[in-house]
């Protein structure tokens, strides 16, 4: 009997000290209401309980005349010399210009006259320090005085600004954005030298307390979409928000959808030219994409290129890849639904052939099609996460070998082969890596669908996509304009382009505050020229 009470009573403990442990809601709002006191060993004392004495977290102590004081940051951070420097400023220089640090004055002189350090903010509280010097920053804490000042002591950035690898370009600019978002907003500001260039910072995640910025051309953005895309971002209320890929589920019109309702880049070129047509850019600390609202599904389909090559060219290639698009979405179906349902449409001679080289295959086409598109998906996925020095050569010869070996096993026709062939290169043509997967996961429904109804059933898939297309918005605007709705002043650069004097007004629907982009009348006219100046030499 004592011994099953002496284990009630323990249980009971246990229990107790369990509920004692705060959870970490609880330790956050600590943080936040944990104050910084005028006694420096006291907050001293706070920040190294708070942190539990975490052994990144350096203290470094420092006597200013007769004043005590501390610098707090965190190892890896920090510029070694930007805080060697902050101490050597408060130590030597104030006694050498005769300005001495006075308890309760101490941060106010030491930012007003003596550091020059380019970045000043002060803080109150545990948790908001900890944001700072998690960012970088060095915390000044002087005897006698409530708070901290923090000092922008930055490491300078390790990654240069480099050409993005997912959109090459042959004429155009080659720097890319990278994971500091003060040198990102910097690619944008040298791109745009004007005051209009408003950006607004939020901060985002209760726990990684992500810097977020929204960037836009106040007077050309329509207000209602600034406050619409505002109000979205600040209602996200998470964790942490590790990269722009968090927000695009919070703000999405429709989150259900294959299709990005948000374009994706990795160029500041495009984010100029996405600025300048009225949009609206969304930047986070930590990561190279930048997200470009409102989207339509012309712009996945833009490159750089079209714009830097002459003319024709550009609208040859642009045409070139929208053939490509519909190849490596349709054929497969297509093939499929023929082979099966309606052979009557091919010519004898060729039908004949494909019936030849199936001979032996104990599968149906539609399985033949199904089992090489997955095995190159797999390729392909297995591709993306090697090394780069060997993943491209593995997924090239792992398909030869693969499709040589099924055929000469005869599990597959020649004929598949040749069409998933087409089908993947067609594919790696489209810019954008989001539109493209969306179109390869609908490729399956195409093949199946042909293989169940025919031409019928690719018609009807079809069908059903361009409704679903009609129905998606992008903060409101629509998703397949300026097709639907019609608007023929926006045709100048979707399905083509033109050249750059002809295109005189900004989209419709999106730079209607300020339509034109130039003037009229700067189409080239070297002949009138040439006869102007002639005529003027004559005189």
């Amino acid at each position: 009997m004592l011994k099953r009470l002496k284990k009630l009573l323990g249980g009971n403990r246990r229990t107790l000290s369990r509920k004692r442990e705060k959870d970490l809601s609880a330790l956050l709002a600590e943080s936040s209401a944990e104050k910084l006191t005028s006694s420096l060993e006291d907050s001293l004392k706070k920040i190294e309980e708070k942190s539990g004495f975490s052994y990144d977290l350096s203290i470094r102590r420092f006597l200013a005349g007769s004043l005590p004081g501390a610098l707090v940051y965190l190892e890896g951070l920090t510029d070694r010399r930007s805080t060697e420097e902050i101490i050597r400023t408060l130590i030597l220089e104030s006694e050498k210009l005769g300005i001495p640090l006075k308890k309760g004055k101490g941060l106010t002189i030491a930012r007003e006259r003596l550091l020059t350090t380019d970045e000043f903010s002060m803080v109150d509280n545990i948790a908001d320090l900890f944001t700072q010097i998690s960012h970088g920053g060095t915390a000044l804490l002087l005897e006698g005085s409530a708070g901290a000042l923090i000092c922008d002591t930055r490491q300078p950035e390790t990654r240069p600004v480099s050409e993005p690898e997912n959109e090459t370009t042959l004429r155009g600019p080659r720097d890319g954005f990278i994971e500091n978002l003060q040198v990102n907003t910097s690619l944008i500001r040298q791109r745009l030298p004007i005051p209009q260039l408003w950006i607004e910072k939020m901060t985002l995640g209760r726990l990684s307390r992500t810097g977020v910025v929204m960037i836009y051309l106040k007077g050309l953005a329509r207000e209602k979409l600034l406050r619409e895309v505002h109000s979205r971002l600040a209602q996200i209320d998470i964790d942490a928000v590790l990269g722009t890929g968090y927000l695009e589920d919070f703000i999405e019109d429709s989150p259900y959808t294959l299709f990005p309702l948000s374009y994706r880049t990795e160029r500041p070129d495009k984010v100029a030219a996405a600025l300048l047509e009225g949009r609206v850019v969304i930047m986070a600390e930590g990561t190279p994409f930048a997200l470009i609202v409102p989207t339509d599904l012309a712009m996945p389909m833009q490159a750089p290129d079209d714009y830097f090559e002459p003319l024709p060219l550009g609208v040859f290639i642009r045409l070139l890849r929208y053939a490509a698009l519909i190849i490596s979405t349709l054929l497969p179906g297509i093939y499929v639904a023929v082979v099966t349902f309606h052979p009557e449409l091919l010519p004898t001679s060729l039908f004949l052939r494909i019936i030849s080289t199936r001979e032996g295959v104990p599968f149906p086409v539609v399985a033949e099609m199904l089992l090489l598109e997955l095995i190159f998906e797999i390729l392909r996925e297995a591709g993306l996460r090697l090394p780069p020095a060997i993943g491209p050569a593995i997924s090239i010869v792992g398909a030869l070998i693969l499709g040589d070996a099924a055929i000469s096993a005869g599990l597959v026709s020649p004929g598949v082969v040749i069409i998933v062939a087409m089908t993947a290169i067609a594919g790696f043509s489209i810019p954008s890596f989001a539109l493209s997967t969306s179109f390869r996961l609908l490729r399956f429904a195409f093949t199946i669908m042909g293989a169940t109804f025919g031409l019928f059933g690719v018609q009807f898939v079809l069908l059903l996509i361009i409704v679903h297309l009609c129905s998606l918005r992008s903060f409101g605007i629509p998703y397949l304009s300026p097709f639907a709705p019609l608007i023929l002043s926006d045709l100048k650069d979707s399905i083509i382009t033109v050249w750059w004097w002809g295109m005189r007004s900004r989209p419709k629907l999106l730079g209607g505050r300020e339509p034109l982009r130039q003037p009229m009348g700067q189409k080239p006219q070297p002949g009138l020229d040439t006869a102007e100046g002639e005529e003027e030499e004559d005189k």
